[in-house]
C-alpha cells in the first residue's frame, strides 16, 4: 500500500508540476494553469498521509482524477494538446498497481482522449499521424510498465516464499533462535528459545539482554558490543541459567536488521541433558579410577596404586635429597583365622588391621595392601640421617597397634605381625629394589621368630 501510495503521489506531482512549467512557459497562466497543479499537489498529499486507509476503489478515482486534470489542461488551455502527453504518468501507474482490465480501460480512455483533442485541433491527415504516434508511446509506456511490474511481482513472490521457509525454520526448529538490534535488545525470538528459558516470547521481546539475564549482563555485553563493532561473530559460549540448572551453547553473529542498521543473530541449544551425561561420566571415570586403584575389601591402595605412588615419592626424594622407608608387613597365623572361623572373621580382622594402619602412618605416608594378608607401609619426605629411627618407631606404632584385641561378634582376635624395612637410597634406588628388599627383611625377621618358637 505504502509503495503504491508513494507512486500515485509521485505521478500526481510530476504531472502538475509539468503542466505548470508548461503553462508559464507558453505565458497561458490561466486558472485551468493553477487548478490543475493544485488538484494535483493536492490529491498526492491526501494519497501519502492517508493512504492506510484509501479503499482500492479512492485509489481507482484518484486515477480517474488525474485523467480529469489531464483532459481540463487539454481542453481548457490555448494548445491543449501539449499536455495530454501529461497522461503517460496516468497510464503508468494504472498498469503498474490495477488488473490487466483497468490499465485496458485507462489505457482506452487516453487513446480516445489523444483522439478527441487532435480531432479538435489539427487536420485530419496531420492528426492521424500524431494520432499514431501519441497511441503508440501510451501503448508501448502501458506494455513496458506491465512487463516490469510483473518481472517485480514474480521477484516479490519468490522472496516472500524464501521468506515463509525461514520462518518456518526460525519458528521451528529445535534451537533457539533470536534477533537483537543494536541496543541489545531481542526484537525477534522463536519459541523454542522461549521454551527453553521458560519464559512466554511476549515477555522476553524488547528486552535487553542485562534485562533477561542480569547474571550474565556484565560478561555478555562487551562481547556482543564487540561483535556490532568488529563484525566478529562469538560461538559456542557455555552458559547457566541463573539457579544453574539448566545449560546452554550460545552464539552470536553481526547481521544487517530490516532497515539497514548492525543487529545481532543469537542461536541457542540447550544441552543440558549433556551436561549431565558429562556430569555423570565423570562420576563413573572417577569410581573407575578408584576401583583400579584400590583394595575392594580395605579400602587401602592396591599393588598398581603403590607402584604409582612409589615411585612419585623416590622422584621427589631424588630431587630434595631426602630419604624413604618402605617397611612390608605380614600377618602370622593368618592362615588359621581362616580355615578355624571361616573367611567371613579373616576379611573382618583385614579391614581392622587396615584401619589401624592407618592410624599408626602420617597423613602423608602411603598404606597399601598387596596381598591376602601383606600390607606396605611407604614413608615419604625423611631425613636420611633419621630415616631408620623415624621407620622404627612407625613400626613400633603398628605393632603396638594392631597387639590391641580385635573383638569380632564374641571372638576376640590378636594381629602378631612381621614387619620388613628399606630405606631409599641406602638399601635400594629404585622402588622394585627397595620392595625386594624391605620384602627379605621381613622374611629374614620371620623366619628368626619361627627358630624361636
Amino acid at each position: 500500500m505504502l509503495v503504491a501510495a508513494r507512486a500515485a503521489a509521485a505521478c500526481l506531482v510530476v504531472q502538475g508540476t509539468l503542466a505548470f512549467a508548461a503553462a508559464a512557459a507558453a505565458g497561458d497562466l490561466g486558472v485551468a494553469a493553477f487548478a490543475a497543479p493544485g488538484a494535483s499537489f493536492a490529491l498526492a498529499g491526501l494519497v501519502i498521509y492517508r493512504y492506510e486507509r484509501l479503499p482500492r476503489s479512492v485509489n481507482r478515482l484518484l486515477a480517474l482524477g488525474a485523467t480529469t486534470i489531464v483532459a481540463t489542461l487539454t481542453v481548457a488551455q490555448p494548445q491543449g494538446e501539449r499536455y495530454a502527453l501529461l497522461y503517460i504518468g496516468v497510464v503508468v501507474y494504472v498498469s503498474f498497481f490495477f488488473s490487466r482490465m483497468q490499465a485496458f480501460v485507462q489505457l482506452g480512455a487516453g487513446v480516445a482522449l489523444w483522439a478527441a483533442v487532435l480531432a479538435a485541433t489539427t487536420p485530419l491527415d496531420e492528426a492521424a499521424a500524431a494520432w499514431i504516434l501519441g497511441a503508440g508511446t501510451l501503448v508501448a509506456t502501458a506494455f513496458v510498465t506491465r512487463v516490469i511490474r510483473d518481472s517485480l511481482i514474480a521477484t516479490a513472490e519468490r522472496a516472500k516464499a524464501h521468506r515463509r521457509v525461514l520462518d518456518a525454520f526460525f519458528l521451528n526448529a529445535p534451537a533457539g533462535f533470536a534477533f537483537l538490534d543494536g541496543s541489545l535488545r531481542h526484537v525477534r525470538v522463536n519459541e523454542p528459545l522461549a521454551a527453553m528459558v521458560g519464559v512466554p516470547v511476549e515477555n522476553l521481546v524488547g528486552k535487553t539482554i542485562r534485562e533477561f539475564a542480569p547474571h550474565l549482563g556484565d560478561a555478555l555485553e562487551p562481547l556482543l558490543l564487540a561483535v556490532l563493532e568488529t563484525g566478529e561473530s562469538v560461538t559456542n559460549l557455555e552458559l547457566a541459567s541463573a539457579d544453574g540448572r539448566r545449560h546452554y551453547l550460545v552464539s552470536y553473529y553481526p547481521i544487517g536488521g530490516a532497515d539497514g542498521a548492525p543487529g545481532i543473530g543469537e542461536t541457542v541449544i540447550d544441552v543440558t541433558h549433556l551436561k549431565d551425561v558429562e556430569r555423570r561420566l565423570g562420576e563413573t571415570n572417577r569410581q573407575l579410577r578408584v576401583l583400579a586403584t584400590t583394595d575392594d575389601l580395605t579400602q587401602l591402595y592396591n599393588r598398581r596404586k603403590l607402584d604409582e605412588e612409589l615411585r612419585l615419592a623416590l622422584a621427589r626424594a631424588q630431587r630434595a635429597g631426602r630419604a624413604v622407608a618402605l617397611l612390608c608387613l605380614d600377618l602370622d597365623r593368618f592362615k588359621d583365622v581362616n580355615d578355624l572361623l571361616g573367611h567371613g572373621y579373616g576379611d573382618e580382622m583385614l579391614v581392622e588391621v587396615a584401619a589401624r594402619l592407618r592410624r599408626a602412618a602420617r597423613e602423608t605416608d602411603v598404606v597399601a595392601r598387596i596381598g591376602g594378608d601383606e600390607f606396605v607401609v611407604v614413608l615419604t619426605d625423611l631425613d636420611p640421617a633419621e630415616g631408620p629411627a623415624d621407620a622404627a618407631a612407625v613400626a613400633a606404632r603398628i605393632r603396638s597397634l594392631l597387639h590391641e584385641p580385635i573383638e569380632i561378634d564374641t571372638v576376640e582376635l590378636r594381629a602378631d605381625v612381621c614387619i620388613g624395612v628399606a630405606i631409599y637410597p641406602a638399601d635400594s634406588r629404585d622402588g622394585k629394589g627397595l620392595l625386594a628388599a624391605a620384602d627379605a627383611a621381613m622374611y629374614a625377621s620371620k623366619n628368626a621368630l619361627a627358630r624361636v618358637a
